[in-house]
């Protein structure tokens, strides 16, 4: 009986080791998938390395505190869904579905808010967490585009689509 529970609890460990593996960053889909993770979580010199652009830190820690807690709290609320990637050669194509709040409209809103009531950042924040809340979430397909550089998958273009479809802009 003992034997038996052993073999049982090592093969429970196995199954919950193979289900929580992490994405390939060798395959575009697996680039994909960890890119919108970062995205989410807030990592973006992570998110910037998977997809083989430079991350600009001085860009970002001269950006205004809103402004960043603001872009954090909007990708942290995205949802997405790795399709299938389609490799042709040194090129590559996959599709996401993307569902988030429009991050724009909820920021004019919120900016509007402030300036009719005379207020300032914290109130500008606090009415955007309050109106990401009850927002509608768009949702989106967009095909993320690679090509090969070097033997690695990295973005090819800009993918302005994806980052329309992270904020909620496409619909």
């Amino acid at each position: 009986m003992r034997k038996w529970m052993s073999c049982l609890c090592i093969v429970c460990l196995m199954l919950l080791t193979a289900c929580e593996s992490k994405p390939d960053e060798t395959t575009p889909e697996g680039i994909t998938e960890l890119f919108l993770t970062s995205m989410k979580t807030g990592d973006y010199k992570k998110a910037c390395e998977y997809a083989g652009i430079n991350f600009d830190q001085t860009s970002y820690d001269k950006s205004a505190a809103l402004q960043k807690k603001t872009m954090k709290e909007s990708y942290a609320a995205m949802e997405f869904k790795v399709g299938k990637q389609k490799v042709s050669k040194k090129k590559a194509t996959v599709d996401v579905e993307i569902t988030n709040t429009d991050y724009l409209e909820i920021m004019n809103q919120a900016v509007y808010d402030t300036m009719k009531n005379k207020k300032d950042d914290a109130y500008t924040e606090k009415k955007f967490m309050e109106l990401l809340k009850k927002a509608k979430k768009n949702k989106a397909n967009v095909l993320v585009n690679y090509r090969q550089e070097k033997g690695k998958w990295v973005f090819d273009g800009s993918n302005s689509q994806l980052y329309a479809a992270m904020l909620g802009y496409l619909k």
